[in-house]
């Protein structure tokens, strides 16, 4: 059956896979694989700034039922510097692939962190596709967020070699107009929930380089902020020209 964390109340658990059943597709909501899929679910909550404890034994998918969180690994592994690389943004509703922890792996240290209060249900990846195999709508959207990722992990590697710092910023921004506002033209307003530091790590900037072009791009017409997250875009069209046409979705 589904398994609380210490101290985590039942009603958490059941928002927590009421929430992951409603993402599922809608015919198979109701059927038994569902309820075989949230039986085997475990919930977490992590407060902004927590991470995820690691596992050194299973694979995990984790469902963001609420908040946001990033997915990051240490930059130092190979390349002798230290800080974080994020490898990925992620919001409500996500469905995450979380590797196990391996001390032997140069890249065996993936860690989720929540960028804000964090209600997670986690499922070890064995036992999560070996029941979804009975499911195939189950199964096929598992694996197009599976591809959906990697497509979005390549193009914005293949970006961070080619485009500007300014291109790689508002690129940035008009994935987040998309996924935070489900907006893809004229204007829009949005709350970041990561900060500048965690922009640059995950673009492969310093904070002084996103914080000149976000200025840059402020002067421009294109770009207005009020506070330390919110961001307003008044042509995400013309962002997204800006950025090259096709952006990543980080």
């Amino acid at each position: 059956m589904a398994t609380l964390s210490p101290s985590s109340p039942r009603s958490d658990l059941d928002a927590g896979l009421a929430a992951f059943r409603a993402a599922l597709p809608k015919e198979t909501r109701g059927a038994d694989t569902a309820d075989r899929l949230c039986a085997i679910g475990t919930f977490a909550h992590l407060a902004k700034g927590e991470q995820l404890a690691p596992d050194p034994r299973d694979d995990r998918l984790v469902y963001i039922a609420s908040g946001s969180a990033k997915l990051v690994a240490p930059s130092g592994a190979g390349s002798g510097s230290g800080g974080n690389q994020v490898l990925a943004f992620h919001f409500g509703g996500d469905l995450i692939s979380v590797l196990r922890h391996s001390a032997s792996e140069p890249w065996g240290d993936f860690r989720l962190i929540a960028l804000t209060n964090c209600d997670l249900v986690i499922f070890p990846a064995d036992r999560f596709l070996d029941i979804a195999q009975a499911e195939p709508a189950v199964l096929r959207s598992v694996l197009t967020r599976s591809l959906q990722a990697l497509h979005r992990s390549r193009t914005r590697m293949m970006q961070m070699g080619h485009k500007s710092a300014q291109a790689r910023i508002a690129d940035f921004l008009v994935s987040m107009a998309e996924r935070l506002a489900d907006c893809r033209d004229g204007a829009c307003a949005m709350l970041l929930p990561m900060s500048r530091r965690d922009i640059g790590d995950s673009l492969g900037l310093t904070i002084e380089t996103v914080s000149r072009q976000l200025t840059e791009l402020r002067e421009a017409g294109l770009v207005a902020t009020e506070g330390r997250s919110k961001v307003c875009l008044p042509d995400v069209s013309a962002l997204a020209k800006l950025a090259g046409g096709q952006h990543s979705s980080i």
